[in-house]
């Protein structure tokens, strides 16, 4: 008779073939009122973000360094906005968060099943 439980069974998958960014191990909960906040320079941020993805690659490239001038001046705000969603879903990891949206909202959006909003009050 084995001695392996189901819960040996999920911890060995976890560990030895899922590639997990390890957000189950991090100090904060996504059910804490505390996040992680580190000392930052918000326009080097902004920077290196301008660097790395060029604006002109999205549909709306305004919109784009709009939304990133915005969040890097502060990215804890944005996350602190989403969260209820992350705490709702069960998830930890904002980047595989971000991802999932922004693929399902382009491929929805070539596919016609969501349309941008106009800025128009």
């Amino acid at each position: 008779m084995s001695s392996f439980t189901r819960n040996d069974v999920k911890n060995w998958i976890r560990e030895n073939v899922l590639n997990e960014c390890g957000c189950e191990q991090e100090e904060y909960s996504i059910h804490d009122s505390d996040m992680y906040i580190p000392e930052y320079n918000p326009s080097e941020l902004y920077q290196t973000i301008q660097y790395e993805n060029d604006p002109q690659d999205t549909p709306c490239p305004e919109t784009y360094s709009k939304v990133a001038d915005m969040v890097c001046q502060n990215p804890h705000a944005t996350l602190q906005a989403v969260r209820p969603i992350m705490q709702q879903i069960g998830v930890g990891c904002p980047h595989s968060f971000a991802k999932a949206l922004f693929d399902i909202f382009s491929t929805a959006q070539d596919m016609g099943i969501i349309k941008s909003f106009n800025t128009e009050q």
